[in-house]
């Protein structure tokens, strides 16, 4: 992840980072059950603006083979870019902000349609809609006349369930004004609610999504980012049942395995997280040097907050290797938040023993 401010990174630092995260998956993955091949996902800002990314995907071609490349991408590049990231990613999110030009939303529907046309395995693209309030009929006639048509995978994206509540517009770091919080019509809520009662209903889940009064999208529930299908048992009820959109999200106290699938990187910032939006830790992590570029950040604590600097991630490496031998595998997340903003998808559970049958799924616990 990269800010829209700072310098662009350097290949070096990239190979530097890909090596901490072979190492940080070679760790965990002793005790997974099931053996998998970790997926980096490329996000920003816009990664391909960065000229050292495109010798960095083919470093990582080369030298780690079992990555499974992902990139997430606003769509505004040449066709010729396009095709390199056709020819080497595993897959491509197209992110789509309406907020651009008529120019450059004309050029990312051109590559939607165009890649779709070159891709032979439908899977391997999806788009992002950033469902924004003020462009709202955009968004629509996006999906209607471009994504159904081609039949290109789209997950709907409500913009503010991060947490942040910041409804009215301010100036962002890099001078811009926005708004990242938004509060929906009675109409546009229908919609979302309507696209996700569809999506359960197609699983076999008849539970009936909430209404949200004041157009808080966070009170009906969430979809996974991905658009996963989850499993889960609601706790007034013993049955497990598919979804693809759990009407809470707050998981506060609840047990969670969400640093054994995810691993969250902010180059300009030389921080890693388990996670990007909860940054859930252990209070025993090693203390981390906070930059300039994160103290503005009030929310960290014990439990919340990076886990290690990046320019110094082998001593990290050290601290959970040693916390391995000392207690049997990695550590226990504990959810310090009050609001899950993206890691719904990671099994999680609010009774402990629940939570061991969860683990024992998935890792090794003898």
């Amino acid at each position: 992840m990269h800010s829209t401010t700072a310098p662009f990174n350097k290949l070096e630092q990239f190979k530097r980072t890909a090596a901490f995260i072979d190492a940080y998956y070679s760790i965990y993955e002793q005790f997974h059950r099931v053996k998998f091949r970790p997926t980096i996902s490329f996000t920003g800002g816009e990664p391909a603006v960065n000229p050292d990314f495109f010798p960095l995907i083919e470093h990582l071609r080369e030298e780690y083979p079992h990555f499974v490349l992902n990139l997430t991408t606003n769509g505004t590049w040449s066709q010729r870019r396009g095709q390199f990231l056709l020819d080497n990613m595993d897959s491509i999110t197209v992110s789509y902000h309406c907020e651009g030009n008529d120019k450059q939303r004309q050029l990312v529907r051109d590559n939607l349609i165009w890649m779709r046309k070159n891709i032979k395995n439908v899977h391997k693209l999806k788009v992002n809609v950033m469902m924004h309030v003020d462009h709202w009929d955009d968004c629509i006639d996006l999906i209607d006349n471009v994504l159904i048509p081609h039949d290109i995978k789209y997950i709907p994206r409500t913009i503010g369930d991060d947490g942040r509540n910041r409804y009215k517009w301010f100036k962002d770091m890099d001078g811009q004004m926005r708004r990242t919080s938004h509060k929906y019509s009675e109409e546009q809520m229908d919609y979302i609610k309507n696209h996700w009662q569809k999506k359960n209903s197609q699983v076999g889940d008849t539970t009936e999504l909430k209404k949200s009064d004041d157009g808080d999208v966070r009170k009906i529930g969430r979809p996974c980012c991905g658009g996963r299908c989850m499993t889960v048992k609601r706790l007034d009820t013993p049955k497990e049942n598919d979804t693809m959109f759990i009407d809470q999200s707050n998981f506060k106290d609840w047990q969670c395995m969400v640093n054994w699938f995810f691993l969250h990187i902010e180059e300009d910032k030389d921080v890693a997280y388990h996670h990007q939006t909860c940054m859930a830790k252990t209070p025993d992590t090693p203390e981390v040097t906070i930059g300039p570029l994160l103290q503005h950040v009030s929310s960290f604590s014990d439990n919340r907050g990076p886990i290690c600097n990046l320019s110094r991630s082998d001593e990290y490496l050290i601290w959970l290797e040693e916390k391995v031998l000392k207690e049997g595998r990695p550590p226990t997340m504990v959810c310090p938040n009050k609001h899950c903003g993206c890691g719904i998808c990671v099994a999680k559970a609010k009774d402990p023993q629940d939570f061991k049958k969860l683990m024992s799924k998935y890792i090794i616990t003898e």
